[in-house]
């Protein structure tokens, strides 16, 4: 019987053991909002408000995000766009002038679209390697401090034809 109970504790023992490096992998800081994201990979995301009103939107920088049926908040001269709720609660979507086809596409104010790409940094460097234009790339710094550099742009309403 002795045998038994030093048995039965050892096997709790293990088990609480592997349960507390289980919940310590799992609570992460941001937890929620990184956690599919944490080794890089691919999130898919409805709100872009969940980049630009994180607590570090930089934290968010480096890793790919599909913006999924996102509306487009305004447009500027160089056919990137923003997507959010106003003005002031946005997300720049730069397309790179080095995809021409991509580099084509035009979005207008109120076009639902899905969005891929990367989350880079705001910066004057980026604005001119990018094509960004840079008032936009200005904004996009003084507002979250990130932009996401577009790989793929599907518009899936239009305002426009």
């Amino acid at each position: 019987m002795k045998k038994w109970n030093q048995s039965v504790f050892a096997l709790f023992c293990t088990v609480l053991f592997l349960s507390a490096v289980m919940a310590a992998q799992n609570s992460t800081p941001g937890n929620k909002e990184n956690s599919s994201n944490a080794a890089g990979q691919h999130q898919v995301l409805i709100d872009p408000g969940v980049i630009y009103n994180a607590k570090s939107p930089t934290g968010w920088v480096g890793k790919t995000v599909t913006l999924k049926n996102v509306t487009v908040e305004d447009t500027n001269n160089s056919g990137n766009f923003w997507v959010g709720s106003d003005s002031h609660h946005r997300l720049l979507v730069v397309k790179p002038t080095s995809n021409l086809d991509l580099n084509a596409l035009r979005t207008h104010k109120g076009d639902i679209v899905t969005v891929t790409g990367i989350v880079k940094p705001a910066g004057q460097y980026l604005a001119q390697k990018t094509g960004a234009e840079k008032n936009s790339m200005n904004d996009a710094r003084n507002s979250s401090g990130v932009f996401l550099l577009a790989s793929n742009v599907d518009i899936e309403s239009a305002t426009q034809r």
